[in-house]
């Protein structure tokens, strides 16, 4: 997702206008830059409340798993757990938990995570079936303890849509 403040630049759009097509006029003639920010930062808020309750912090996520909370940023650092950022503080998303135990293949997965993706993409791959899992979630397959490795190059991919 590029920055709020990426917006189309004049020569961007002349270019459109010239080789886009049919109706790319009219379109880009209704295009705003300011409405564009807009929407780009009301789309961040909704993905930032869609993902907070579905997500523990640090002491939260050291209970779940019984352990002292100065191993949970470790974890983060050696990427067998993932977090994101919000506002400075870190955020573990729930679906990585079966139980009181990380899903088995975590690593393997946090590993294939892109750096740019986004708490509700990697929260809603990983809870859609999918037809390379044999139609299970990505959840569903871990859980069962199956090869991580397909589910990692379905996160590899995740920011190339």
């Amino acid at each position: 997702v590029p920055a709020a403040s990426e917006t189309l630049s004049a020569g961007e759009i002349e270019f459109l206008r010239a080789h886009a097509g049919e109706g790319v006029g009219e379109v880009l003639d209704q295009w705003s830059p300011v409405a564009e920010i807009r929407a780009r930062a009301v789309e961040i808020a909704r993905q930032t409340v869609t993902a907070l309750p579905h997500s523990l912090d640090v002491k939260e996520a050291a209970e779940l798993l019984a352990i002292d909370r100065s191993v949970v940023p470790r974890r983060l650092t050696a990427r067998t757990l993932w977090a994101f950022d919000l506002h400075g503080h870190r955020r573990i998303p729930r679906w990585q938990f079966v139980g009181d135990d990380v899903l088995p293949g975590l690593s393997a997965v946090v590993a294939a995570i892109p750096s740019t993706a986004s708490p509700v993409s990697v929260a809603a791959l990983m809870h859609t079936p999918q037809p390379d899992l044999g139609d299970r979630t990505p959840l569903e397959h871990l859980a069962a303890a199956a090869d991580p490795a397909p589910v990692a190059a379905l996160l590899e991919s995740l920011d190339t849509w």
